[in-house]
């Protein structure tokens, strides 16, 4: 908006979008970013508009946020507005993470014991877990990889978490793709780097791999950009100290200090954020009780997964019980995509006899 107001871009006006559910901690400060920077921001509900539904799971492949992104196409024509500004990658590269304790492993190595211990302490505080197992984590990240192998994962929130194996799929299916080695299935030279940088790589490395950054299929026509992942920006945050981005307590340290004039007060202060597991367990759970009950899947009948499995994590899904959600995701959009291309494939025609 203020290099609107100077005639610094050819741009004549701004409109946020948002998506918002019941209860969700983003909308106060949504709205008072909106009224800070004195612009209109829409809101699209997930109760309304669900991330993903039966027929819209992508048309080349299985993709979510479907519906949304059809209802910021429709925005986007109403306002005859030509571009599109996203945020993805700004949480990585801003360093908004709720545990990165890991840059302990940083001082570890340069053997800054005293500095090491006053960073754990910090980290336990925050994270409520035992210096020990802050320091126990550091020391085997500042292992050789070969020594060290890969037994956790950054979950949402930025924290490290066992890596659930409960998988449906099928021992075959899983011989041909290397299914049950998602690591196998990219570019692990982020291993190599400090302990301190390689959650952060790791998550940019699949970014690119997985193709996250083109445009999705309903926003085609439109100039979709994402100013976090320029190029040159983020080589300069990629090279800034991790403890720089972010601190115990401190997430996107670096970018709150560098932008507090252009932030309400309130936003200064916040220290956390809404993720997307409310409306991805509301968009899951209808779908997950018709496919329990359907009697026949397209990923069973194809050898993709098992059905008793499949079955049982579908009924605990319903049910708001463990499941390893994050792979049964995949799993029923895959499904969706393949019962949506068989609908909509051509009757095949019998010859006519002559």
């Amino acid at each position: 908006t203020d290099l609107m107001r100077r005639g610094a871009v050819q741009a004549t006006g701004l409109t946020g979008v948002s998506f918002v559910w019941d209860n969700s901690l983003d909308v106060p400060f949504i709205r008072d970013v909106a009224a800070h920077c004195g612009i209109e921001c829409l809101e699209i509900p997930t109760q309304k508009v669900p991330i993903i539904a039966e027929r819209q799971v992508g048309e080349v492949a299985p993709e979510p946020f479907q519906p949304l992104r059809q209802s910021i196409a429709a925005i986007a024509r109403e306002l005859n507005a030509k571009t599109i500004l996203t945020g993805q990658a700004g949480d990585l590269m801003m360093g908004n993470w709720f545990d990165d304790s890991l840059q302990v492993a940083k001082s570890l190595r340069s053997f800054r014991l005293d500095r090491a211990f006053v960073e754990a302490l910090a980290w336990s505080k925050l994270l409520r877990v035992p210096i020990y197992k802050i320091g126990w984590q550091a020391i085997k990240a500042c292992l050789p990889p070969s020594l060290s192998p890969s037994q956790m994962y950054t979950a949402a929130d930025g924290s490290y978490a066992p890596k659930s194996v409960e998988t449906s799929l099928t021992t075959g299916f899983c011989g041909r793709t290397g299914g049950f080695d998602s690591d196998g299935l990219f570019s692990n030279s982020w291993k190599y780097a400090p302990p301190e940088r390689r959650k952060h790589l790791r998550t940019l490395a699949m970014m690119l791999e997985l193709r996250q950054l083109q445009i999705p299929e309903p926003l085609q026509h439109l100039d979709y950009t994402h100013p976090f992942a320029h190029r040159p920006l983020v080589e300069f945050l990629m090279s800034v100290p991790a403890d720089i981005l972010c601190g115990p307590g401190e997430p996107r340290r670096l970018m709150r200090s560098a932008f507090s004039d252009y932030w309400p007060a309130k936003l200064r202060a916040r220290r956390s954020k809404a993720v997307f597991n409310t409306p991805w367990q509301a968009a899951l759970r209808p779908l997950a009780r018709v496919l329990a009950g359907a009697k026949q899947l397209q990923v069973v009948e194809r050898g993709i997964v098992e059905r008793a499995s499949l079955t049982s994590r579908l009924d605990r899904l319903g049910n708001a019980l463990d499941c390893n959600e994050h792979q049964l995701r995949q799993i029923i959009m895959l499904e969706l995509w393949l019962r949506n291309r068989a609908s909509n494939e051509p009757a095949r025609r019998l010859p006519v006899a002559a």
